[in-house]
């Protein structure tokens, strides 16, 4: 069974849920109010319509109220930061720090070390030896005894640490009781949040705890890439020793295999290989090549005296953090839906829902026995060809789109199929009027009967309007467009072609009697000038023959 790991950040924020307590009270309240001032509870005992219509209220408000208080329930656990689930982040380091942890538990006074030291003495002498290797990093100590104590700061003052490993003793602490779990815990915090160096804690023990919290300190340890290397001291053969009382008596040994089991559960669990830089491991100190593998991760990290003299190893490191997975967008998101789901459900009428399933089904049933039973080997050869065609339409691919369809229509009228060569002429059609070819698809249009579906014969007269308006016979087009708007009169497309060309049309008419009055206005108007220039003439004779007769008597009398 896969264990899975739930953290939550900040509980205290799981207290918010208490606040549905009141609202689900007033939600339930106010429902009872609406109810009674609605005098639902008369009209139920008169009529089982108003049953039913109250059997749906009831629904409707308990589904509301269901849904807003999941909503609030999701909004609280984004806001709590629920996670679980962790994934690996590579975090670039630069310089190296190492923590030594000390246990100074009494168990480290048998002297079962190499050359008859105690296990203490061996862990000091060990640690002096590392010291001179690793000069470029910093180095703090705790002391693993009760809630483990902080007693160097990270430092590179290395006088401080040799002076601390000589005076190293149980006698140091007062506190009883071995809590290497604790002593993990206080050497994580000695390093600083935001130090860009490459940590280390190094654990000198024999694994003889009386808490058991190792393993969940190591496991923080592996999520935050901090690697931690148990170095055991002692044998594994019982030894007597008297406990802090000075009379006590007990055995102990090295607990080797218990350390190992420890650090490869703690491996398993956070996804670690042995590959892996960052790890727990625990190392005997009597074994060849120990140092080398403690020594080996600081190398790397360009803090031990051979990263420093040559340029063999990178100056930045990159290690691996655990980082937890949040959650906050997966509860965000069901929040969003179950509170949207919470105004839908006061608009669902759950007999319309039940009368649109029965319909939708019966439909599928019809449609499906129609499929299974009438579906011939032609008939599905030809409606492959149409949709071959029409993807070739959709790519512009006319000719091929019409050779296609021309085979749909030749062999559907073959066999008799009246609707698949209905369709296959209006896509013949359709093909011919993108290629401006007006005329054949005319003829394609107006060769599909009245007895072809309403979509058919809609989309035919529709389109041929289309064609009598680019050819600019407005009324052939207007009357296209009314016989398409008899088939189907809710086409708001049909409606605006026709007012076009009902408008293009009436235009048409005037400027046509506008050309016709101005012909006859211009006549008019050279026959009116003709009879006023002959006036005129007429005036001018008159004028010379009255003006000569007076002249001459004029003269007879002067004379």
């Amino acid at each position: 069974m896969m264990n899975i790991d739930i953290t939550c950040q900040r509980p205290n924020a799981l207290y918010l849920l208490l606040f549905l307590i009141p609202a689900v009270i007033v939600s339930v309240m106010q429902c009872r109010k609406i109810v009674k001032k609605a005098g639902f509870f008369r009209l139920m005992k008169d009529s089982s319509a108003e049953m039913g219509r109250m059997r749906h209220f009831s629904v409707m408000m308990t589904s509301r109220l269901v849904f807003r208080s999941l909503a609030w329930i999701m909004l609280v656990l984004a806001c709590s930061g629920i996670s679980w689930g962790t994934y690996l982040e590579p975090v670039q380091k630069n310089g190296s720090s190492v923590c030594f942890v000390f246990d100074i538990s009494y168990s480290m006074n048998a002297a079962d070390a190499a050359g008859g030291l105690t296990r203490l003495q061996a862990a000091s002498s060990y640690a002096s030896m590392l010291l001179p290797h690793i000069p470029s990093s910093s180095v703090s100590v705790v002391l693993a005894k009760g809630e483990g104590v902080t007693v160097v700061p990270l430092t590179e003052d290395r006088a401080v640490i040799d002076s601390l490993l000589t005076a190293i003793s149980p006698e140091l602490m007062s506190a009883s009781g071995t809590s290497l779990g604790k002593g993990v815990r206080t050497a994580l915090k000695s390093f600083p949040e935001t130090s860009g160096n490459a940590n280390a804690i190094w654990v000198f023990t024999d694994g003889d705890e009386t808490d058991g919290q190792l393993e969940g300190a190591l496991g923080e340890c592996l999520r935050k890439g901090v690697p931690v290397y148990i170095i055991g001291f002692g044998s594994e053969s019982e030894s007597r020793i008297l406990a802090g009382d000075g009379k006590t008596t007990v055995y102990t040994a090295l607990r080797s295999e218990k350390m190992k089991r420890i650090c490869e559960n703690v491996m398993t669990k956070n996804k670690r290989t042995k590959g892996d830089t960052v790890q727990v491991r625990y190392v005997d100190a009597t074994e060849a090549g120990s140092a080398l593998t403690l020594l080996d991760y600081i190398e790397k990290t360009g803090g031990t005296s051979a990263g420093n003299d040559g340029d063999d190893f990178e100056n930045n490191f990159v290690s691996y953090e655990v980082k937890p997975v949040q959650r906050y967008q997966l509860f965000l998101g069901l929040a969003v839906m179950f509170f949207a789901l919470g105004f839908i459900v006061t608009e669902i009428d759950p007999e319309k829902i039940a009368s649109a399933f029965r319909k939708t089904a019966a439909v599928s049933l019809v449609a499906a026995s129609f499929i299974l039973t009438s579906c011939a080997e032609n008939t599905v050869q030809n409606a492959g060809t149409i949709l071959s065609s029409s993807w070739c339409w959709y790519q512009h691919k006319y000719n091929s789109a019409v050779a296609g369809f021309l085979q749909v229509a030749f062999d559907a009228a073959s066999s008799g199929d009246e609707i698949t060569e209905q369709y296959a002429a209006y896509d013949l059609a359709a093909t011919y009027l993108m290629q401006n070819e007006n005329d054949a698809a005319e003829t394609r249009f107006s060769s599909i009967p009245d007895s072809a579906p309403s979509d058919i014969r809609y989309a035919s007269w529709y389109n041929r309007g289309i064609i009598a308006y680019k050819e600019g016979d407005y009324d052939r087009a207007a009357e296209c467009f009314i016989n398409a708007l008899k088939i189907d009169g809710k086409k708001m497309n049909a409606k605006i072609n026709l007012e076009l060309s009902t408008t293009k049309a009436e235009k048409d008419a005037r400027v046509r009697e506008n050309m016709l009055t101005a012909v006859s206005e211009s006549q008019e108007s050279d026959t009116m000038e003709n009879s006023i220039f002959q006036r005129i003439k007429e005036n001018d004779r008159n004028q010379w023959k009255n003006s000569g007769q007076t002249e001459t008597v004029s003269s007879a009398a002067d004379y």
